[in-house]
């Protein structure tokens, strides 16, 4: 072979591997777009033109890739871009109506292109179509939040019938008074996470909301939670039931129901949380279990079906029970 044809052989090569990557970015259900250094559309493949209701790519070819985007999403794209700059792979998902007004949501990941020098040549950007999802999500969500708020007033209803039927029979009432004590508990839980979409919820928030009602002048109620701490719903519900439970024994039998005072220290190490409630009382430790007394087994049962566990240390003027449930994702 002519060492001249070589450079023409090259050439050849290099335009039919150019039309095998178009091709093959053809394929892709993605959005698949080449941004310049200066944050202009270069490039975007076929389907892409398609999920965005684009006929024609010369009407954005040459545009600034934020000026395709709704007004309040361009900083998070400037930002994506800045990111990507420095070396970071980005990814977000955000708003964007199609060219044609059609409502979408995409999954948008962003990473920069660059020479062998280092040089930043441009951006490659994949953006999937996951309105369907959203959609969906949204009906979860929005379902979700009405079976809670049915749920909560079902907390109510109960409890007021308990407290009709107890009404006027003095070994009943204290029963229903109970049983009103736990309920409202476990509603106080569920409002914090109708207020964040099923997002944990932080126990520097939880612990406050659970135990501020038992507090008094005669035996405070201290919460100390040294770092940020999350649980999930049913981690909440079960610290609800729980902490109930001592509260309800203690203001019966400990210091909620005489005099002293009760620390509550929440940590989390690894993938374990940890409550710790340390109670002192001015009166006595006289029997470490009651005849007929279910609130130990019932606290066992309730954390063992969140994966966690309660160990009571009975003191001569009080308790200590240390509480462990696995961390929030």
């Amino acid at each position: 072979m002519n060492t001249n044809d070589l450079p023409g052989l090259a050439s050849a090569f290099s335009a039919a591997s150019e039309t095998m990557l178009a091709a093959i970015l053809d394929q892709s259900a993605d959005c698949i777009k080449v941004i310049s250094a200066q944050g202009t559309v270069d490039y975007m493949n076929r389907n892409g033109q398609c999920a965005m209701e684009i006929d024609d790519f010369c009407a954005v070819a040459g545009q600034s890739w934020s000026a395709l985007w709704p007004e309040e999403s361009r900083p998070l794209i400037s930002d994506a871009l800045k990111r990507a700059a420095a070396g970071d792979a980005v990814r977000f998902d955000a708003f964007c109506p199609t060219a044609k007004g059609s409502p979408r949501w995409w999954d948008v990941a962003v990473s920069m292109v660059h020479d062998d020098a280092g040089e930043v040549l441009g951006y490659l950007s994949t953006s999937r179509d996951v309105s369907e999802a959203r959609r969906a999500k949204e009906v979860a969500e929005i379902s979700s939040a009405e079976m809670r708020h049915r749920l909560k007033n079902s907390y109510a209803m109960v409890a007021g019938l308990f407290s009709a039927l107890a009404r006027g029979l003095p070994e009943r009432e204290e029963f229903a008074a109970e049983i009103r004590t736990r309920l409202a508990a476990l509603a106080v839980a569920q409002t914090l996470f109708v207020a964040r979409e099923n997002a944990p919820c932080e126990l520097s928030e939880l612990l406050p909301a659970l135990l501020d009602p038992f507090g008094q002048d005669e035996c405070p109620v201290a919460i100390r939670v040294p770092i940020a701490v999350s649980v999930d719903q049913r981690s909440a519900d079960a610290l609800a039931l729980v902490l109930g439970e001592l509260a309800v024994n203690s203001s019966k039998h400990g210091a909620l129901g005489s005099s002293g005072e009760i620390d509550v220290v929440a940590e989390q190490s690894g993938d374990t949380i940890q409550v710790c409630w340390t109670e002192q009382s001015a009166r006595p430790v006289e029997a470490h279990e009651r005849s007929g007394g279910q609130g130990l087994k019932l606290m066992q049962r309730i954390l063992a079906a969140q994966g966690g566990t309660i160990n009571v240390d009975w003191r001569e003027n009080g308790l200590e029970a240390t509480i462990t449930l696995p961390a929030a994702d």
